[in-house]
C-alpha cells in the first residue's frame, strides 16, 4: 500500500498510524456480472477534486454453472481484489425492490457471498439504496445509467469507454458513501507487544 501516513506517538512509541486517505470500494452486486470501482479519498472534509479512481471493472461468473458455484466464484474473486487493493471501507448496493422472488433470493445470496469476502479482511461494510446513490451522484433519485454515467465524467473525469455500466454503478456507490460520510479519517493500529504477564499468571 502506497498511501502515506502521519505516525502519532506517545513516550516515543509509535501507537497509531493515521492514514492521510482512504479507500473505498464501491460493489454493484449481480450472480454474473458484478461491478466494483475503487476510489481513495483524502482524510478529512471530502473534496471531489481530490478523489482518486484507483481501479474499475467488473468481476464475470459462468452463467452455465450452478448459482452456488457462481456465488462461490464472486466470493473467492472479490475477497482477492480486497485483498490486492485493502479498503478501509465497502459501500454495497441494497436489494431493490420490483424484482420477483426468484430473483431476489439469488441476488441476496449473491450480496452474502460479496459480504462475507470483504468481511474476512475486517472492512467496513454499508448498504446503499438504488435511489439514495443516484440523488447523491445526479441530483435525481430515478437517473438513468447513461446519466450516472455521465456525472461520473464530470466529477471524477471517468470515461466508462466498452466497460459495462455495472462498473460505473459502482464507482457511483462507492462516491455516494465517500459523500455520505463527510468528514472521515482512517486510523490503522499499531500491533505493539504485549505487556508481560505477572509473576503469578497463567496461560491455558
Amino acid at each position: 500500500n502506497s498511501r502515506s501516513v502521519m505516525i502519532c506517538e506517545k513516550e516515543g512509541q509509535p501507537v497509531s498510524q493515521i492514514v492521510t486517505s482512504y479507500r473505498n470500494i464501491g460493489i454493484d452486486p449481480g450472480s454474473q456480472i458484478t461491478g466494483f470501482g475503487i476510489l481513495e479519498i483524502p482524510s478529512g472534509i471530502v473534496n471531489i477534486k481530490k478523489i482518486r479512481l484507483i481501479a474499475a471493472g467488473v468481476l464475470k461468473s459462468q452463467t452455465k454453472l450452478p448459482h452456488h458455484d457462481r456465488s462461490g466464484y464472486l466470493h473467492d474473486a472479490m475477497f482477492q481484489l480486497t485483498e490486492k487493493y485493502q479498503p478501509e471501507w465497502c459501500a454495497i448496493e441494497k436489494a431493490f425492490a420490483g424484482i420477483n422472488i426468484n430473483s431476489a433470493l439469488r441476488l441476496g445470496e449473491t450480496r452474502g457471498a460479496l459480504i462475507a469476502a470483504v468481511r474476512r479482511h475486517k472492512i467496513q461494510v454499508a448498504e446503499l439504496t438504488p435511489t439514495h446513490v443516484k440523488k447523491s451522484v445526479t441530483g435525481q433519485g430515478h437517473a438513468s445509467k447513461d446519466q450516472v454515467a455521465a456525472a461520473l465524467k464530470y466529477l471524477l473525469g471517468f470515461e466508462r469507454g466498452d466497460l459495462p455500466h455495472d462498473a460505473s454503478d459502482a464507482i457511483a456507490i462507492a462516491l455516494s458513501h465517500a459523500l455520505s460520510l463527510g468528514t472521515y479519517t482512517a486510523v490503522a493500529k499499531i500491533c505493539l507487544p504485549s505487556p508481560p504477564l505477572p509473576s503469578n499468571a497463567s496461560v491455558g
